[in-house]
């Protein structure tokens, strides 16, 4: 039961975070997702807030580190789909694919 929770947690945490990358602007997005140094910062601010919250509970520390990689499976995931920018001048295309006005 307790493994449950922390399994639903961590696809919540995983729709969450993906949920936030689908609002930022697409131009933004990209290069958040093409720079290596802003993923793992996102991937440690979740497992930071993640352990903020549930400091003291064994279920928390365990759903932090679940957090923490599902983060990583949900970055990967919004590459494939949204795409990235790469060194502020290549376009890698995802499922969706953006005009030149849209990313300016």
């Amino acid at each position: 039961m307790i493994i449950e929770a922390v399994f639903v947690f961590g696809a919540v945490n995983a729709v969450f975070e993906f949920v936030l990358l689908g609002m930022l602007p697409p131009r933004t997005r990209l290069r958040l997702l093409g720079s290596e140094t802003a993923c793992m910062v996102l991937h440690a601010l979740f497992l930071v807030m993640n352990l903020f919250i549930h400091w003291g509970t064994l279920i928390g520390t365990m759903s932090a580190v679940i957090a923490f990689i599902t983060s990583m499976l949900t970055v990967h995931v919004a590459r494939k789909m949204f795409g990235f920018i790469r060194g502020d001048r290549f376009y890698h295309v995802g499922w969706f694919v953006y005009t030149d006005k849209e990313l300016m």
